[in-house]
């Protein structure tokens, strides 16, 4: 394991609760010395660290990386970061860098900014996850098998992507237009099958465009919506469905709006969350599906 996974490594543990050098060492197939310092690499970064035991370390309390918003790989950038500077000796550069590192581990309450993340599983650092960075980055086609699907051959992982709190694998399935999405701590198995592909589709154009997780890659269903003058603020201010454009403003106030979709699912949820100040006009198919999810109700 290289020096910036094993400062990772070791800040993922911190941030879960008091860790041991013996431990850690055994862990990351190590000496306690390369813990030990690791550990003074992570203080000069001045991650408040305390020593509560001989060979324990844990963060000092009411200390986390999430209350900070800094994920585990942002902590051990600014760890390495703190590094090299320090080993420059250059006081200006020095005193620089310390007000930056401060501005960054400062407390939420001392900033005029709070943004609220949806929590989940934490993306870890473990053999899965490496090996599915690297046949991403080598483009080389893969065989999966999840906890909830049989083993499927000749997937092209394309994106590892992250949707309401959950991390998620995204493949395509062979030469089809088809778009397979595996939560990736429900992969049981991920053998590389040793060929490459080359990308056909713009993916990341597609990823963009999406708002969660039951994107498609063609989205034929073209779906109308009215919207009250009450929410009708909003609508103009953020994109809720994908490919959301507002196509007439009535006089009182209300809009009509524009979206296209390849499945229900993506934007069923948010009609639901905007109920009553919200209406299927078209396709009338869709209409009644909400009606009738709302009669079963």
């Amino acid at each position: 394991m290289n020096k910036m996974s094993a400062i990772i490594f070791i800040l993922n543990k911190l941030d879960c609760g008091p860790v041991k050098t013996r431990k850690l060492a055994e862990e990351l197939d190590v000496s306690t010395k390369s813990i030990q310092r690791y550990l003074r690499e992570i203080e000069i970064a001045e991650f408040p660290l305390w020593n509560p035991a001989k060979g324990t370390y844990a963060f000092v309390e009411g200390f986390s990386l999430q209350k900070i918003l800094l994920s585990d790989t942002e902590a051990g950038l600014l760890v390495l970061l703190s590094s090299f500077v320090d080993s420059l000796k250059n006081k200006k550069i020095n005193k620089s860098f310390d007000i930056f590192r401060k501005r960054i581990l400062s407390e939420n309450a001392d900033s005029p900014f709070f943004v609220k993340f949806q929590t989940g599983p934490k993306y870890e650092i473990t053999q899965k996850t490496k090996l599915i960075e690297k046949v991403i980055k080598d483009k080389e086609y893969v065989t999966i098998e999840s906890v909830y699907n049989k083993e499927i051959k000749n997937l092209k992982p394309i994106k590892i992507a992250y949707y309401d709190g959950f991390w998620y694998l995204i493949c395509l399935l062979g030469n089809k237009n088809k778009v397979l999405k595996y939560n990736i701590v429900n992969i049981k198995k991920l053998i590389p099958e040793g060929k490459c592909f080359e990308h056909t589709k713009d993916i990341t154009k597609i990823l963009k465009e999406s708002i969660n997780i039951y994107f498609e890659i063609d989205r034929k269903t073209k779906v109308q919506l009215s919207v009250v003058k009450k929410t009708a603020k909003y609508f103009k201010e953020k994109q809720y469905f994908p490919l959301q454009k507002i196509t007439k403003e009535n006089k009182d106030g209300s809009l009509i709006l524009e979206c296209k979709i390849a499945k229900e699912e993506e934007i069923l949820p948010t009609i639901f969350h905007w109920l009553p100040y919200i209406k299927v006009v078209e396709p009338k198919e869709l209409d009644n599906k909400v009606k009738e999810i709302l009669k079963q109700y």
